[in-house]
């Protein structure tokens, strides 16, 4: 029995997407060298909740599953790359989720669906993270104007755990909550 663990709310990526950030992120490697998150899968992330009581969580993802099964999927689509200040001295790559008012409308109902607290979010898919700024200047003029444009379909939220006191334990697939448009029965 897990006494505590770990969640992580997740926008998983189609192939086609998966492949082309992580060529992006070998080409970073072979410009700068290793850094954080290098090897980490491209996803979209939405929440990241630690030291959770299993036995607490499991009814409320049962709760979400239900009502993220009203929210219709969505189409997103990647334009180009931006970056941020992750700290004074580190900076953090990644592609821009393109925002409009119908994505923006459906990230705040997806966030109030979780009916969780999530600060400060914006939709993007790490490519480099928390690199020195001498690394990202470096690294910045490959990204600052290159073209990158894909589109797909967003089905599902994907929730992965992991035990919170195990050195090293890797993140598993607790569950997929679909977006299956459809309000359920009231009878």
């Amino acid at each position: 029995m897990i006494a505590y663990a770990d969640y992580l709310m997740v926008i998983s990526l189609p192939e086609s997407v998966v492949k082309e950030i992580s060529r992006y992120k070998r080409a970073s490697v072979n410009l700068i060298g290793h850094f954080e998150g290098m090897h980490s899968a491209a996803q979209i992330v939405i929440t990241h909740q630690v030291r959770c009581k299993p036995y607490m969580v499991e009814p409320a993802i049962e709760q979400m599953a239900e009502r993220l099964s009203t929210m219709p999927p969505i189409e997103l689509t990647i334009m180009g790359f931006g970056f941020f200040n992750s700290s004074k001295t580190t900076n953090t790559i990644y592609a821009v989720i393109e925002q409009c008012i119908r994505t923006d409308n459906w990230f705040k109902l997806l966030i109030n669906q979780l009916g969780i607290r999530v600060k400060n979010f914006a939709p993007r898919i790490i490519i480099a993270k928390n690199i020195p700024v001498t690394s990202f200047n470096k690294l910045w003029p490959n990204f600052e104007k290159r073209a990158f444009s894909e589109t797909f379909i967003v089905n599902s939220l994907t929730v992965l755990h992991r035990e919170t006191f195990v050195e090293y334990c890797e993140w598993r697939v607790y569950k997929e909550l679909f977006f299956a448009n459809r309000l359920k029965e009231m009878f």
